[in-house]
């Protein structure tokens, strides 16, 4: 997400996590690249209150993805990613039916 702020190669950053050690990046984004949109998703059983009172502070919201579960499914990862040189197979557990 940082590098992507630095490279100005986006205008929203997407974290799909409810891991609060990622609360210094958003942060970093929130204070230095104030024109950047930050969105939070949190995946299903999975909260933190740092992160949502951040988001919720900077006049955001977060997505429970359980509350939303079709979009959770549409937004997972393909079967197969590659970058051009190697292809990455997304693991069964990580699947969601």
């Amino acid at each position: 997400m940082v590098a992507d702020c630095v490279k100005d190669a986006t205008d929203v950053v997407v974290l799909v996590s409810g891991d609060s050690d990622l609360l210094p990046p958003i942060e970093f984004i929130q204070h230095n690249y104030v024109e950047k949109q930050v969105k939070v998703f949190f995946p299903p059983s999975i909260f933190s209150r740092d992160i949502s009172g951040n988001i919720k502070a900077h006049k955001g919201k977060v997505v429970l993805l359980e509350k939303n579960y079709n979009k959770f499914v549409v937004a997972q990862m393909l079967e197969n990613v590659t970058d051009g040189m190697s292809v990455y197979t997304k693991p069964q557990k990580w699947t969601v039916s």
